[in-house]
């Protein structure tokens, strides 16, 4: 199985643009190292594979809305409107991504504006980077049921907070007992256990205080985490979210770079059409020029050879009578020809003796036995220059001080 990319987007301050971190992970392993730098460098590194790609939580809002149950596809479309009143916001400038059902009528919801996710996926298809999903890195955390988790971005002065499968927030630092205070009260009861990575810098007392006892901390310092992206190899429920709904699914935004492409395509599919019609007119046209050919031959042949009644292929018949009648099958030289060439040549090397000696179709094979490799290499080359053959020296083996060679004679 190839191994997953994994991609982040990321704000850095001083740094102009976006930035990105990312890695590869393969069953739940990282498989290589954590990079840094501008989407053309990941661009380059990631060499055309699709990555699952992680956008700033503060710019997606992740709420809970109650539907009536449906079918879902009713349900992306209705989702806008029934949260019109839910937002501060125009609904039209709003991007509504519906998630799991948490229960019979309640489902899970994620808004972000479209300028926003117009600007992601631009900026991402600009630099040639192809996104397979788009979620918010507020779920990067990891999530196991009556848990949350909680990420301390220190470069970024701000916490990832994951409160539910597809629920959480971002805040800053100073911020984060205030909220989880809130979230709680809004949850309806405290989670059992709340699993801190990286917050050595968090008031533990305070936290204690604002989740008054009821839940269980758990301080997590692993080295080897060195981003939110690297929280993905420990145990997490898998969530099915995906910002890439609506307008901006996989077709649907293909629809929308195409489209300007219809005229084009339609003119191209004409002018195809049209070398169609004339390649099958000039085809029928060839077919029945074909026709008046073959008559033709067919007549020629008649005059030629008027002996002959069957005609089934004129032109194989015909070349059959006039090669016989040219004479031109060849044979190869015959077997006293070439072995009144070959035996005076043999018979002038001193110990050579033929073992065997095969003829076949103008070719003869030799089984020869001589003293050393030098008298072999020198009756090759008598027969080579005194006969006007080839000689192939098929295999020579050296054994008791003699050396057996197999030779092949045939015609040039």
């Amino acid at each position: 199985m190839a191994a997953q990319v994994h991609l982040r987007l990321l704000s850095l301050p001083g740094q102009d643009g976006l930035q990105a971190c990312w890695l590869r992970i393969n069953d739940g392993r990282i498989v290589s190292d954590l990079k840094l730098g501008s989407l053309a460098n990941a661009a380059d590194d990631l060499a055309g594979n699709a990555a699952v790609v992680y956008v700033p939580g503060q710019d997606v809002l992740l709420t809970q809305i109650k539907l009536p149950d449906n079918r879902r596809k009713q349900l992306i479309n209705a989702l806008p409107y029934a949260m019109e009143d839910e937002l501060i916001d125009e609904v039209d400038s709003l991007h509504c991504v519906l998630g799991s059902k948490v229960e019979p009528g309640l489902y899970n919801v994620a808004v972000i504006a479209h300028e926003k996710m117009r600007f992601w996926l631009d900026t991402l298809e600009s630099a040639g980077i192809r996104v397979l999903r788009l979620l918010p890195d507020t779920l990067l955390p990891p999530y196991e049921k009556d848990s949350w988790g909680v990420f301390s971005e220190h470069n970024l002065d701000q916490m990832l907070v994951r409160t539910n499968l597809e629920q959480g927030f971002v805040c800053s630092r100073e911020n984060l007992i205030t909220f989880i205070q809130k979230a709680a009260a809004q949850e309806g009861s405290t989670p059992t256990k709340i699993k801190l990575f990286h917050c050595e810098s968090i008031d533990e007392s305070a936290l204690e205080v604002a989740v008054s006892g009821l839940s269980e901390l758990e301080w997590i310092d692993q080295p080897q985490i060195e981003d939110a992206l690297s929280l993905l190899t420990l145990k997490n429920e898998a969530t099915d979210l995906n910002l890439l709904q609506g307008r901006y699914a996989p077709r649907s935004r293909m629809g929308q770079h195409l489209r300007p492409w219809y005229s084009s395509a339609a003119l191209l599919v004409l002018l195809l059409l049209t070398g169609l019609v004339a390649n099958i007119i000039q085809y029928y046209s060839l077919q029945a020029k074909n026709s008046e050919l073959e008559q033709e031959i067919i007549t020629t042949f008649r005059q030629t050879f008027p002996e002959i009644k069957r005609i089934v292929n004129p032109q194989a018949q015909m070349r059959h009578h006039l090669s016989r009648l040219r004479g031109s099958s060849k044979q190869g030289p015959s077997f006293a020809k070439m072995l009144a060439t070959i035996a005076p040549l043999a018979k002038g090397i001193k110990g050579l003796k033929i073992q065997n000696l095969r003829y076949q179709k103008g070719q003869m094979e030799l089984l020869i036995e001589l003293p050393d490799l030098q008298t072999l290499e020198r009756f090759k080359q008598a027969l080579s220059s005194r006969s006007p053959w080839n000689v192939e020296l098929k295999s020579a083996n050296s054994t008791d001080n003699k050396v057996q060679g197999r030779m092949l004679i045939y015609e040039k």
